[in-house]
């Protein structure tokens, strides 16, 4: 089990703890997975910042502790803070990082919740919102938790970013968020890794849109494990894509081979996101509908070149 220590600070008088543990059969985490998941991790607080309109930075800083921990930082600048995020909650006592702490915990827990599917409803009730999953079950939270989730899309993605990684390190085995007295606020589980790592935005935008094509994809990484991605290459780029072809998931228990390097023929489902900035629509997430053909790369020194002409 591997376990870095999350703080927050407001100044030096508005302090709370926060850890987030991975757990796993080592006392060791790739660098990789460990870094990715802190600078998503720490996009998702900046972005519940904004959010409470504080207009003020918070500096995230990691400090190295015995034994292979990190305890982050977070600090608000003033104590204006306090006040301004104090008024969103009904407890007047809460401080402004401790209520940061709470929205983000609260965020990760209705992505569990939701396990990357479209809830069947959301009723608001005064300050609070009840929302009922795919399965039935109900959660009732804060409706500026669930307002903050719905509507920024930045959270969403480094959502999908963070659990993405996560997945694809195979030695992470869960995720856990603990408060200051070692109280879990949310845990989730390795099974539950591949829904958070689908698209979280299950309230996509009218101008977003679905592109299914027919695509050549070069194999970079693949796993046997259904809930896992496949890396590959497409036009040039590197992708990350779920394959969800049932007979193509049959052909692997039958033990067909497949090797990096191997080619794929597949319809290709891509997200795209309009960018105003740019004006344009941008890929945001890849699965592969049907698997057509598989072309195995030919061996090594195997080649054949056309005859130069004397």
């Amino acid at each position: 089990m591997f376990m870095p220590a999350i703080g927050a600070i407001n100044e030096v008088k508005d302090m709370e703890d926060l850890k987030i543990k991975f757990d796993g059969q080592t006392h060791q985490i790739e660098a990789n997975t460990l870094i990715n998941s802190l600078l998503h991790f720490s996009t998702i607080v900046q972005e519940v910042n904004k959010e409470l309109k504080t207009d003020k930075k918070i500096e995230v800083k990691i400090n190295a502790l015995p034994e292979g921990s990190f305890l982050v930082h977070f600090t608000l600048e003033t104590l204006s803070v306090l006040e301004k995020a104090q008024k969103l909650f009904s407890g007047s006592a809460a401080t402004a990082v401790a209520n940061i702490i709470a929205i983000v915990g609260g965020i990760y827990g209705i992505a569990k919740f939701l396990k990357g599917k479209k809830p069947k409803s959301i009723q608001s009730d005064n300050d609070k919102s009840i929302i009922i999953n795919d399965d039935g079950d109900t959660l009732i939270i804060e409706n500026l938790t669930i307002n903050i989730y719905v509507n920024n899309k930045t959270i969403q993605e480094s959502l999908t970013q963070e659990f993405t990684t996560l997945e694809n390190d195979p030695n992470v085995t869960g995720f856990e968020m603990l408060d200051k007295n070692d109280k879990p606020i949310v845990h989730i589980e390795r099974k539950e890794f591949a829904a958070l790592a689908s698209s979280t935005s299950y309230l996509e935008a009218s101008d977003d849109k679905i592109d299914k094509k027919i695509a050549m994809l070069n194999i970079v990484r693949l796993s046997f494990d259904k809930s896992q991605k496949w890396e590959f290459y497409y036009e040039g780029n590197k992708i990350i894509a779920k394959i969800s072809d049932g007979d193509f998931i049959a052909r692997i228990d039958n033990g067909e081979s497949f090797a990096k390097g191997d080619s794929l023929e597949v319809e290709l489902e891509v997200r795209q996101e309009f960018d105003e900035t740019v004006n344009t629509y941008v890929n945001k997430a890849y699965k592969i509908n049907e698997v057509k053909r598989h072309i195995p790369r030919p061996p090594q020194g195997m080649l054949d070149f056309p005859k130069r002409r004397k």
